[in-house]
């Protein structure tokens, strides 16, 4: 099994995306362009005539020592391939990351589980929860917690309508709010990572902003979802101080469910490690699809603790 490190310039573009694309584990992130807007510097690994590709995203900001971490927006990456997803192959792919990147942190797809079989690695799995919509919808309504049907009902009364007209700078900039009001202080460039993202998402048809409001015209909540083939990604999602009162996510949350209900599809919530979030999208009946976080410290001893 051959396998060989690409910079993003010499990466043929057509047959990665190809390779992402009939991958059985393929997933949005995987795809050139979207690499291309979450960060400045990725490269990959491939084998053979792209048959698998391993993205990897790398910066050197922790004192020029190369590393390679996991992007904003960019929740599972890793190794997608056409051929089996055997324990061997993925070990040839991390075999084959440079030693001078000192220090991985990595998310690999839920695809990737025969990693857990790697005892060398560090490995982790991660909270993800999906919702199988390929069911009538009072079956799917029937599987919601006692509080979920309450604030659906709640927002019913408070006649809360969806519109999907809301603009990305104005979803972001509610995003950005409601973050500084948690406290939680992102660099700008995230922001700006997000607004690239939605924009790409829209522009290409992978994507809708849905936004709940009262009869006030007041935003109480808002998600952008992400299509990526069968998945309704909830990328990003808000919710206002009025919509928290009146239980909006949750009634936006529903509408989707009841648009998309006896469909081959799912929703990605898309986590959470945070278990007050982890028990609202288990409320809905997701079932938790983990993915798995790779972490190799080879770092100088003298900066090592840094990345415990």
């Amino acid at each position: 099994m051959e396998v060989r490190l690409l910079k993003r310039d010499e990466i043929d573009v057509p047959k990665w995306n190809g390779c992402v694309h009939y991958a059985a584990n393929s997933k949005i992130y995987g795809y050139t362009w979207y690499l291309d807007n979450v960060t400045n510097d990725w490269m990959g690994l491939v084998e053979g005539d792209y048959q698998s590709v391993f993205p990897l995203v790398w910066n050197d900001r922790m004192l020029k020592i190369k590393q390679i971490y996991q992007p904003f927006l960019c929740q599972q990456l890793g190794l997608f391939t056409v051929n089996v997803r055997s324990k061997e192959r993925i070990a040839k792919f991390l075999e084959a990351i440079p030693s001078d990147f000192k220090y991985w942190d990595i998310a690999l797809n839920d695809g990737n589980r025969n990693v857990l079989k790697l005892k060398e690695y560090e490995v982790l799995e991660k909270q993800n929860y999906h919702l199988d919509l390929n069911k009538p919808y009072d079956e799917l309504y029937q599987a919601y917690s006692k509080n979920i049907k309450r604030n659906i009902k709640k927002a019913k009364n408070h006649n809360l309508f969806l519109t999907s007209n809301l603009k990305p700078e104005t979803f972001v900039a509610e995003v950005k709010k409601a973050q500084i009001a948690k406290g939680i202080k992102h660099p700008e460039a995230l922001y700006h990572t997000a607004h690239r993202i939605i924009w790409n998402c829209l522009h290409r048809g992978k994507g809708v902003i849905s936004a709940a409001f009262d009869t006030d015209k007041n935003l109480c909540a808002a998600t952008f979802f992400m299509f990526d083939g069968a998945a309704i990604i909830t990328l990003l999602n808000v919710s206002t101080a009025i919509g928290k009162e009146v239980g909006a996510m949750a009634y936006l949350l529903d509408a989707t469910v009841q648009r998309e209900a006896e469909r081959l599809k799912y929703i990605d919530f898309e986590g959470s490690s945070v278990p007050g979030i982890a028990r609202f999208y288990k409320s809905f009946g997701a079932q938790n699809v983990p993915y798995f976080q790779l972490k190799n410290n080879e770092l100088p001893w003298w900066i090592k603790w840094r990345k415990k």
